[in-house]
């Protein structure tokens, strides 16, 4: 008997479906389009975890962090319908955390990212490493299958 995936699993972009996987894959992309340095992703579902997911940036600086996670965040509610369960971590910006239940990411400045050392914490996990090709590509990908903004002119014309 093969196993059916729960459509709670699947999100759609437009057209697209994505599946959880590339959806922290997206993140990661969003985050190097926005400068973000060492991306990182680990698959927490075989440790228990209280989470299904861990996406790990860092930026430059508390400005960049602040950035970075408003990306993600905007893109995510913009174009996919995911608002966060929560969001810590925006008044010091030196570690954001977006919390979406399954889908863990933080966007740290380097000290802070160091300092709690996340991927040794969970270094039993799965971790997920695709190139930036890659994720330039899936990201890409997404925005293509987005529906399109009709501009006034366009509007007008097809009114005509």
């Amino acid at each position: 008997m093969s196993k059916q995936k729960s459509d709670s699993h699947l999100i759609k972009a437009g057209e697209r479906i994505l599946e959880r996987e590339e959806l922290v894959k997206l993140a990661m992309a969003i985050g190097l389009e926005k400068k973000a340095m060492r991306p990182m992703a680990i698959d927490l579902r075989s440790q228990g975890a209280f989470t299904e997911y861990f996406v790990i940036l860092s930026a430059t600086n508390a400005r960049q962090v602040a950035a970075v996670a408003e990306e993600i965040r905007l893109f995510f509610r913009d174009n996919l319908s995911l608002q966060p369960v929560s969001i810590d971590g925006r008044e010091a910006r030196t570690w954001i955390l977006l919390d979406y239940g399954f889908l863990f990411v933080h966007v740290f400045q380097e000290p802070t990212r160091e300092l709690y050392a996340l991927e040794q914490l969970w270094g039993k996990g799965r971790y997920i490493t695709p190139t930036e090709q890659e994720l330039s590509a899936l990201l890409t990908e997404v925005k293509a299958a987005l529906p399109k903004d009709i501009s006034s002119e366009s509007l007008e014309a097809a009114l005509l």
